[in-house]
């Protein structure tokens, strides 16, 4: 069949449309960076970085606001603090878990925290101790207290499962442990960056559903609430959310006395559709 300058012209216009449709689609958030505010700082203490990046975006990347670097299951790709500690231009404010970080004319902090994942994820700040998993999360918080550290309830209603899709909102049966954990623990997580609806409900659920219901347990059972980015490796995730913490005296306790009194400001942004695909089935 010929192809006559009519029909090119009408599958190049097509074809354009396409791909600029799906370009906002993909990039629905602008993912800019956090503003700064008087006297305070943005804390991204729930974030997977990893060192598949050039020393110098890493060094940027830390040198803004405080970033947690959070070890998980996995930790051989992912910046631990102990890895950060060896960049150049570092200065331990608390040895073996907090420190700061200078960057020509930006200064930048970094805290060493462990997410524990089993039934549900439990987040380990200032814990003395590296946390074993364990089956049971009650156990994890029990531990992380025996141990002097901060324990936070990562994003309640995510619930891991084996698939394809690794994740789904919880429903009514996961209630009662989740209620039992918020008996337990110091703060839950009440947004969280990567809960988007990706596939607008089809093949992958609607994970902002999961935000909204952990802001309703937050008031029930009186916590303030955090938020975190929880980035997954890519660097343009870390510190897209937040809490804003005073930065005057800053230190690990007064991080730790901060979040139990409730003394901060949330800073809630969703990353983009292309971003949440890249960081969750395209990286290594």
């Amino acid at each position: 069949m010929k192809l006559t300058r009519r029909k090119f012209l009408k599958i190049a216009g097509i074809t354009a449309v396409t791909a600029l449709a799906s370009h906002y689609y993909l990039n629905n958030e602008n993912m800019k960076k956090t503003p700064q505010k008087p006297g305070k700082i943005l804390a991204d203490i729930h974030s997977h970085l990893s060192k598949d990046n050039s020393i110098e975006d890493i060094l940027k990347t830390l040198s803004y606001g405080l970033t947690g670097l959070t070890i998980w299951t996995d930790n051989r790709r992912i910046i631990s603090y102990e890895d950060a500690i060896q960049y150049p231009n570092v200065n331990e404010i608390d040895k073996g878990f907090f420190a700061e970080i200078t960057v020509g004319s930006s200064k930048g902090y970094f805290l060493k925290t462990q997410e524990i994942s089993t039934d549900h994820h439990i987040l380990a700040v200032a814990c003395k101790k590296h946390i074993e998993k364990y089956s049971d999360a009650r156990k994890v918080v029990e531990e992380i207290h025996k141990h002097n550290g901060l324990a936070i309830l990562n994003h309640p209603y995510v619930i891991t499962k084996e698939g394809f899709i690794p994740f789904r909102v919880g429903n009514a049966k996961d209630e009662i442990r989740i209620r039992e954990l918020c008996e337990m623990v110091d703060e839950i997580e009440i947004f969280n960056a990567q809960n988007i609806n990706p596939t607008l409900g089809i093949i992958i659920p609607n994970m902002k559903k999961a935000n909204k219901k952990a802001k309703n347990l937050a008031k029930e059972f009186g916590f303030k609430g955090i938020a975190a980015s929880d980035a997954h490796r890519v660097l343009e995730q870390s510190k897209i959310s937040g809490i804003y913490l005073p930065e005057e005296h800053i230190c690990l306790d007064s991080i730790k006395q901060n979040i139990l009194s409730g003394n901060f400001e949330r800073h809630e942004q969703y990353v983009s559709r292309w971003s949440f695909i890249k960081g969750m089935f395209l990286s290594k």
